[in-house]
């Protein structure tokens, strides 16, 4: 027997067995439903509305099997905000030009396959001009925030390509979606480039990862590839190639060789370090001859998953949180009504506390301090109270509070390694560059008042935006650079933090905040 499943406001129909989830429907259908937890339960992220006979419930999508014909009502259709800019190189436009490949109005694209999101940048095939930027959440997402969610289904699910499958089809969308803004076509897309982290590029290339999810985390390949198009089942011309980017070893992708090539970080002669912050922290530091990486599991509060009114950053998140006149004021993106906070907005608002005395060093609410009226407790303990929209609370629990001090301790610890194994001291290092969305949001001042930067770096701290991206477009409007991105990657000596017994040590101290002043 069948259910049929109306899907709104998208008013998506799809037709499905009695007794299949509400969140595997919307996979079906190629409806995204938030999923951090990877459909365990947990998160409670996966509200919507299900009606059916007439009655209308909210539940979670993960959780509840369909019997009947039904409609599912999305509350908030998902916008998530992608960044498509970042800071640019100018190098000679001199890109892969085999004769047998010319095609009129040729054009390219360039695409940054994140684990939140994907950018797909098109660009003019005879100049490198740009012509049109597109960007959505990565589907993946349904089945998990993290990519070890995302590597174990692949290894545990009856349905392994799953996941190779529907980002497919979301590249070919927007590939097709770009396109059509430069009045081109899909067809006349003849070069392609892409860089991803270590697990979305093994997804892509269906190559295995049981090797990549259990210590020592190793890739089951690292080079960078030119294959047709074809191969990947991308529909763009029958003769277009594509490139991917090399990686560099378990956890640390093609999308940090991308940002390394974008900032041109091997031609640093001073001690620097490139940051790119999210569900997974990579980090890159260099003495000015030598240069060494790592990637922490950040975990995802910084995504705002985990977080009791933690969202991504979608319209309606508060990004932004300051104080005024003793009075809290805020900032969402598209300037919508609150609908939850971000991990830029998380971060501001817990350095905003720290710096009041409201949580001291370890963590804790303290009721004594100036914005303690702003506190009160329930069942779950103390919890701060910043506003309500429309009668729904924001708030920030203790337990939120303690999911951001784990995510900055791996960052920060994963630093201290790095600058360990250069025999650096925090106050040589003269550049700090943040790269990625979140980084292009937050406050530099704000990373050091929780102490996830150290103190040192203040006032060093560079927004580089979408660095990846950038690598991306480098790498199709020029062959040599994209050659040049292997020794790039193989040049760069990668540490594994879960074989670091400095790790441990360095981790446990950066959970303290600093002491307010």
């Amino acid at each position: 027997m069948s259910c049929r499943v109306l899907f709104l406001p998208s008013e998506i129909e799809v037709c499905v067995p009695n007794g299949t989830l509400v969140s595997s429907a919307a996979r079906t259908a190629g409806v995204f439903i938030d999923s951090p937890c990877g459909g365990n339960g947990t998160c409670g992220k996966c509200t919507i509305l299900l009606s059916q006979d007439g009655k209308q419930e909210r539940v979670l999508a993960c959780q509840t099997a369909i019997d009947r014909d039904c409609t599912v009502s999305l509350e908030h259709a998902s916008s998530l905000t992608t960044l498509q800019s970042g800071t640019e190189r100018n190098i000679p436009f001199a890109p892969y030009q085999p004769e047998h490949t010319v095609v009129a109005g040729a054009c390219f694209a360039a695409i940054d396959l994140g684990t939140t999101s994907i950018v797909c940048y098109l660009l003019d095939g005879k100049t490198g001009e740009q012509l049109a930027t597109v960007g959505m959440q990565n589907p993946q997402s349904a089945f998990g925030a993290d990519v070890i969610a995302r590597a174990n289904y692949v290894l545990t699910s009856n349905k392994p390509h799953a996941l190779r499958t529907i980002v497919i089809r979301a590249l070919n969308e927007l590939i097709a979606t770009a396109a059509a803004q430069a009045r081109r076509t899909a067809t006349q897309v003849a070069r392609i480039s892409i860089v991803g982290n270590t697990v979305m590029h093994h997804i892509l290339l269906d190559l295995p990862l049981g090797r990549l999810v259990r210590a020592p985390y190793l890739p089951f390949s690292c080079e960078k590839r030119i294959l047709p198009a074809a191969e990947l089942g991308l529909a763009v011309h029958s003769a277009a190639w594509v490139f991917v980017a090399p990686v560099i070893g378990g956890f640390v992708g093609a999308d940090t060789v991308a940002c390394l090539s974008a900032t041109a970080f091997e031609q640093n002669l001073e001690p620097a370090l490139l940051l790119d912050i999210g569900t997974n922290g990579e980090l890159v530091c260099t003495n000015g001859t030598r240069r060494v990486c790592c990637s922490t599991a950040a975990g995802p509060a910084f995504e705002g998953a985990n977080i009791s009114c933690g969202m991504r950053a979608e319209s309606g998140a508060i990004d932004h949180v300051w104080l005024e006149d003793d009075c809290f004021r805020f900032s969402t993106i598209g300037d919508s009504p609150a609908r939850g906070i971000c991990g830029s907005g998380l971060i501001e608002l817990i350095a905003l506390l720290v710096k009041a005395g409201t949580i001291n060093e370890t963590g804790k609410f303290c009721s004594d301090a100036s914005l303690s009226s702003h506190l009160f407790t329930d069942s779950d303990g103390k919890t701060f109270f910043l506003m309500a929209q429309d009668h729904l609370p924001i708030t920030l629990s203790q337990k939120d509070v303690r999911e951001l001090q784990l995510g900055k301790a791996a960052i920060r610890a994963g630093i201290s390694v790095l600058l360990e194994s250069l025999s650096l001291q925090e106050s040589q290092i003269t550049r700090v560059l943040l790269a990625g969305a979140f980084g292009s949001h937050l406050s530099p001042d704000a990373l050091c008042d929780i102490g996830l930067l150290p103190e040192a770096f203040r006032g060093k701290v560079e927004s580089i935006g979408n660095a990846a991206g950038e690598g991306a477009k480098l790498y199709v409007r020029n062959f040599e650079l994209f050659q040049e991105s292997e020794p790039l990657a193989r040049g760069t000596e990668y540490i594994e933090l879960s074989l670091s017994a400095a790790f441990t040590n360095y981790y446990i101290d950066a959970m303290s905040f600093p002491e307010a002043h």
